[in-house]
């Protein structure tokens, strides 16, 4: 049950509350479409943001704006899964040259800078109060309701109160403060994802990096073998490359994936003013689970060029690398290096590069620890930076466009709510009677949460699966609803729900039930769930795919 405030304490000692229909806080992803949803629908919206800007991951994490989504289903062949809110905001960020035109792929680029600004100003024509720069501390619950939080930033503390509060804070920040039950990390032993960041990286002379690429000598079979030792013992633990593991718990293998270069292609891309898609190093920085840059042939590898795996192990042996930040045991970091280009307003921009720390394992909820790390990785970028200027002809006047200015998260509290989705739901593509949003871009992604190669999940993912009101719901807790990657999920299952898109689905049906309960008078809990499917359905959401009619009750098990 939530632990009982004594709300004197904050009334009398900080200024005036104000008082909103719903508060909104966290201005990510999922907030950032829960304070649309509620303003479209009626409601006195506040949006509270820790930050100067909104868009959370997509915008100041650095992630490439709807980069990291899915709005059709990774293993289906053009199947929508996400709709609604979100999909208007792919639509309008196309528009303004922010984005890729073309129909709404998973990975979908965009510009950070760009999608900072249109969120400005759906929240303007919505009509939804804007308040930057402002933590929120605590929360206000009186006979176990949410009341309002309590906040402070440049104009002292104060207190907003809400007949409904929506938790977008991404660690279920507001939900803890009430005293809601909550999980965090895996449930065994409790490491959990880690965080990252992004950099970008300008002044490339691409033309002297294709001509050292093509120009490397080919690695023997012997050859490739020794140096996936050396990075096995380096980088992996003294784990094999390409392994990784089922949520049962088996090893696996999986073939890589890498392809041979084709100059003649990439010359010809060059010619006509294009860019080419150049490989410098695997898409994830390394095996998690473990993809190799070089493929096999009938068992054997085929002789190809190393990308700058060679040359980073180099690297790390002159001692220029640091240790891994949070690994289990003593390894160093990946070479984590993008293909050649950029989207900028409009187009790609050659001579650019995405590039940064991949991941670091760090207590997202312990300030000491977020603090550590963030300095970390701010050397790790720079250490890229010097090995790529010192070392890869065509970097020699590289520089740092960007830094995230937001560290990248995975993941931090996931609440207990009335309904906790698990990862038998998503692969059995489960349906429930109180569906708010579906999921589907992906399955369970679970990385390596070690920082040792092998130890990545993989799952078989088959069709998209319901994603059910109740997991907005924290237990013990009225007047609160959460949204984001802090609901109510198990480890594996929050690998599948924790994507852009489908956070902003959740973000988009607590907005709509929010708005709901205001105008009803009753709490989220007791809204009537039809009437939120309803309102979702007109918004444009995805509620149904195909001939699916809604259900009456839980399927049988």
């Amino acid at each position: 049950m939530a632990v009982e405030r004594k709300n004197e304490r904050f009334m009398a000692a900080l200024a005036p509350a104000k008082a909103m229909d719903v508060v909104v806080v966290g201005g990510g992803p999922a907030g950032c479409v829960a304070a649309l949803s509620a303003a479209r629908n009626g409601a006195r919206v506040m949006l509270i943001e820790r930050v100067g800007y909104l868009g959370g991951m997509m915008t100041g994490g650095g992630i490439g704006g709807i980069g990291i989504n899915g709005y059709i289903i990774e293993k289906g062949i053009g199947t929508p899964v996400v709709k609604g809110i979100s999909l208007e905001i792919l639509h309008r960020i196309q528009a303004m040259g922010g984005a890729p035109e073309g129909s709404p792929i998973a990975r979908h680029p965009t510009d950070s800078v760009m999608m900072t600004s249109l969120l400005d100003e759906m929240m303007e024509e919505a009509g939804v109060e804007l308040l930057f720069n402002t933590v929120v501390f605590d929360t206000l619950v009186e006979d176990g309701r949410v009341t309002g939080v309590a906040i402070g930033n440049k104009s002292g503390g104060q207190v907003v109160l809400a007949d409904v509060v929506i938790d977008a804070s991404a660690d279920a920040d507001v939900a803890a403060w009430a005293g809601a039950p909550f999980h965090h990390g895996r449930e065994e032993d409790g490491r959990h994802h880690g965080g990252s960041m992004d950099m970008q990286i300008g002044g490339i002379d691409v033309d002297r990096l294709i001509d050292y690429l093509r120009n490397q000598p080919l690695l023997s079979e012997e050859e490739r073998a020794e140096l996936d030792r050396e990075r096995s013992a380096l980088m992996g633990g003294g784990r094999p490359v390409n392994t990784y593991k089922s949520l049962k718990g088996e090893t696996l293998y999986a073939e890589p994936m890498a392809q041979p270069t084709d100059w003649e292609e990439v010359d010809r891309i060059r010619a006509a003013g294009g860019i080419p898609k150049l490989r410098l190093s695997p898409a994830a920085g390394g095996p998690i689970p473990g993809k190799a840059t070089a493929p096999k042939v009938d068992g054997k590898y085929v002789p190809l060029p190393a990308g700058l795996d060679r040359e980073w192990v180099e690297y790390i042996k002159a001692g220029k690398v640091p240790l891994l930040y949070g690994a289990t045991e003593p390894v160093y970091p990946p070479p984590r290096f993008g293909s050649i280009g950029i989207f900028r307003h409009g187009k790609m921009r050659d001579g650019q590069m995405m590039s940064g720390v991949y991941e670091v394992w760090y207590d997202h909820t312990n300030e000491e620890e977020v603090s550590k790390s963030l300095i970390y990785r701010r050397k790790l970028n720079r250490v890229y930076l010097n090995f790529l200027r010192e070392r890869i002809p065509g970097f020699e006047e590289a520089y740092i466009v960007m830094e995230s200015p937001t560290g990248g998260a995975r993941e931090g509290r996931r609440i207990v709510g009335d309904y906790i989705l698990t990862e038998d739901d998503v692969l059995a593509g489960r349906r429930f009677p109180d569906v708010i949003a579906k999921g589907g871009p992906r399955g369970p992604d679970l990385h390596s949460v070690t920082g040792l190669w092998g130890d990545g999940v993989a799952s078989p993912f088959k069709a998209p699966y319901d994603i059910p009101y109740r997991i907005l719901l924290p237990k013990g807790v009225e007047g609160l609803l959460v949204a984001g990657r802090c609901v109510s999920a198990t480890f594996a299952a929050l690998g599948a729900v924790r994507d852009q898109a489908t956070c902003m689905s959740m973000g988009e049906a607590a907005g709509a039930a929010a708005s709901l309960a205001v105008r009803a008078g009753v709490t989220p809990r007791e809204v009537d769930v039809r009437a939120v499917q309803q309102r979702l359905i007109d918004q444009g959401a995805l509620l149904y795919i195909g001939d699916e009619q809604p259900l009456e009750r839980e399927p049988a098990e």
